[in-house]
């Protein structure tokens, strides 16, 4: 019995440190857009500085596109009238610029403030 009272109260230990070691802020922004005639809608998005991004793409389109940043650091391809979704880590303010490498003129930004 006393094993199983060690073993509990080491495991509430764990999880009062694991809550106090979230950042505060830590919840994410999530951010949609779609596809559509080979065009990101809306081609500039908003999000906040310092917390964790969450795009949801909507591919619109009859063929896949690849949803793609370098400076944020993702690439993913979305099939045909399907959802995707990509998480980014928490950017510092600025513009970044995204993609479709499959359809080179579409292509949007990020705007972090």
């Amino acid at each position: 019995m006393k094993l199983f009272q060690n073993v509990l109260a080491a495991g509430a230990v764990t999880l009062l440190a694991a809550a106090v070691a979230m950042p505060a802020g830590a919840a994410e922004t999530t951010i949609e857009i779609s596809v559509k005639d080979n065009k990101f809608q809306p081609a500039e998005l908003k999000a906040p500085a310092d917390t964790p991004i969450v795009f949801k793409v909507k591919n619109l389109d009859g063929a896949p596109v690849e949803f793609e940043s370098e400076p944020l650091q993702f690439e993913t391809v979305i099939k045909p009238n399907m959802e995707g979704v990509v998480k980014v880590k928490a950017q510092k303010p600025g513009r970044y610029e995204f993609f479709d490498d499959f359809h080179q003129g579409n292509k949007g930004t990020l705007v972090v403030e």
